[in-house]
């Protein structure tokens, strides 16, 4: 019986949907992300730009998550298609394209300026 309860609590905790700390956590550290992609542009450092859209395709996935669990459908489809850009603008980068890096960070940059102006958060 205790190891059922057991379960059904690690099931509970699982299924807990993100906090809007979380989510505001995951918006700084994109923040960041950006700022760490334009510098390694500026430095010619394919590799760095690449890392820093690859942490920004995965705080994309978690952030899905989060206006999944909101119900908030705008805020899902800009994610993913933010989600998407910044995997197209890191794959040119890990290949040494930073221009078209750039151009991809370009659209995914006006994809989250999309969903900021929605201010979701006040939902």
């Amino acid at each position: 019986m205790l190891l059922v309860m057991l379960i059904s609590v690690v099931s509970v905790v699982a299924q807990t949907p993100p906090s809007a700390e979380e989510h505001k956590a995951w918006m700084n550290d994109a923040s960041d992300a950006e700022e760490d992609f334009r510098f390694a542009v500026t430095d010619k450092d394919a590799k760095a730009a690449a890392a820093a859209l690859t942490k920004i395709e995965g705080l994309m996935q978690k952030t899905e998550a989060y206006w999944t669990a909101k119900k908030a459908n705008d805020g899902v489809a800009l994610t993913k298609e933010t989600r998407a850009l910044a995997s197209q603008g890191a794959a040119a980068a890990a290949k040494g394209n930073l221009p078209d890096a750039g151009a991809g960070f370009e659209k995914m940059t006006a994809k989250c300026n999309a969903c900021h102006e929605l201010h979701l958060e006040k939902r």
